[in-house]
């Protein structure tokens, strides 16, 4: 028996540090990416739920290192005491980190719940206030990119996901301008393009662009997927294809909090470009925007998604992004995020 509870005591003081290099390492990491959610984490009651886990990992130890008779009696019994022990050490291990983590981490996790209450309040009355931001000045202007290559008697088709609203925007219109809007329900935005020369319409059932081969003098993609092969078709030969979108580095301080598997290498222009002169477009012009946008409260970070993404001007679904952001805005008065977005003039030859 005494031996047992040495080896016991063993167990727990090697499982213990291992777990206390562990969580060290991982403080830092998230010391370092300020994520605030981990630290309201560690303010929690303790319980065990790990059972199931160390019965696999009892099991795979307990059968490499046993000298009995697999599944003999002796073998069993033998099991039954190392599994318990393995338990009953975890469990040990696991509350005594649980202590240390909220010794550890005292400061830190009550501003977390200070952080986390004043983000619950601003939750309740944000949409009441208004948000200023600070965005650094555009490197180019997409609609005077496009003016440059349009033509009174051209044939215009926007492609974008914004219910029309850069088309509706853009002066002056030729009289053949056609929005194309792959995801909305074209009968609830028509009303919005009354008193215009847009003519409306979706892609095909089959994801085809609504034009007969070589009938569109410029396609403009705003902010949306494109098929490529499809542009090529229904452009006339010496039309344009302008492509503006959003780059990798767009908004990144979001992206890699919830999107930690990002697709690899790096979407910008000259990525573009490469795709477009790859079914013989010729590339005419190309441009690079990178910068930044400054956020002075939570309320002005709401209202820019309201615009741009909806969905992310959601405290509750987002909350370890948002209290990021106000932990830096009390801190340096500001939370900046990265802008990036590029322009690519393709020509049919």
């Amino acid at each position: 028996m005494e031996y047992l509870l040495i080896l016991l005591g063993t167990f727990i003081g090697l499982l213990f540090l291992m777990q206390l290099v562990f969580f060290e390492i991982t403080r830092n990491k998230m010391a370092k990416a300020e994520n605030v959610n981990w630290y309201l984490a560690l303010d929690k009651p303790y319980s065990y739920n790990r059972v199931g886990y160390m019965l696999f990992i009892c099991f795979i130890c307990y059968l490499i290192s046993t000298p009995e008779e697999i599944f003999s009696v002796s073998w069993f019994i033998y099991f039954v005491l190392f599994l318990a022990m393995g338990i009953v050490a975890d469990a040990v291990v696991q509350y005594l980190i649980l202590v240390y983590s909220k010794k550890r981490c005292r400061k830190e996790i009550q501003e977390a719940q200070l952080l986390k209450n004043e983000l619950l309040e601003i939750a309740q009355t944000s949409f009441k206030e208004t948000g200023t931001y600070d965005e650094s000045a555009p490197q180019y202007d997409e609609e005077t990119v496009l003016r440059k290559y349009l033509q009174p008697e051209d044939h215009l088709a926007f492609l974008s996901v914004d219910n029309g609203e850069f088309a509706r925007h853009f002066q002056p219109l030729p009289a053949a301008t056609f929005a194309v809007e792959p995801y909305a329900d074209t009968k609830d935005i028509e009303p919005l393009f009354a008193g215009t020369p847009i003519k409306l319409t979706t892609l095909t059932p089959t994801g085809k662009m609504p034009f007969k081969d070589g009938k569109i003098d410029i396609v403009m993609c705003q902010n949306s997927n494109y098929d490529k092969l499809e542009i090529d078709r229904v452009l006339k030969s010496g039309g344009y294809f302008l492509v503006n979108q959003n780059g990798t580095a767009n908004l990144k301080e979001f992206v890699q909090l919830y999107m930690p598997f990002r697709m690899k290498g790096s979407w910008d222009a000259y990525s573009c470009a490469g795709t477009l002169e790859g079914i013989g477009l010729r590339i005419v012009e190309k441009f690079e925007d990178y910068g930044t946008i400054r956020f002075h409260s939570i309320p002005a970070i709401l209202n820019y998604f309201k615009k741009v993404s909806p969905d992310v001007a959601n405290i509750n679904k987002y909350q370890v992004f948002y209290l990021k952001a106000l932990k830096a805005i009390k801190e340096h008065h500001y939370f900046e995020m990265t802008t990036h977005k590029f322009l690519v003039v393709a020509q049919k030859v």
